[in-house]
């Protein structure tokens, strides 16, 4: 479905020539990738001398910013939607059970 659907946008781009299997291949299987997931640039920590985000992603100096997702991840080259999804719904808790009955730093 979604090689139609990128086949059409190239095409009405005006695209000589498309092969959505070109770069990965027809049979393409994740668990042989070699493509890196870019993650990182908001590191979580423990201390805010070595990270921006404290271990329940609320950056360390604005009490009310949340980072959320790949970017509180060193970089990494597997896939990291389960992990993102835990600290996620981590932060979410601390958020609701925490912050918003005292709001300020956690950590």
């Amino acid at each position: 479905m979604l090689a139609r659907v990128e086949a059409s946008l190239a095409k009405a781009m005006g695209a000589k020539a498309y092969n959505p299997f070109s770069v990965v291949g027809e049979h393409y299987d994740v668990g042989h990738s070699t493509e890196p997931n870019t993650y990182g640039g908001a590191i979580m920590g423990s201390h805010p001398e070595t990270s921006v985000v404290n271990p329940w992603l609320q950056h360390w100096n604005m009490p009310n910013l949340w980072v959320l997702g790949g970017s509180c991840f060193p970089q990494a080259e597997v896939q990291g939607t389960l992990t993102m999804l835990a600290t996620t719904y981590r932060a979410a808790d601390a958020l609701v059970d925490r912050y918003l009955k005292q709001p300020g730093a956690l950590a």
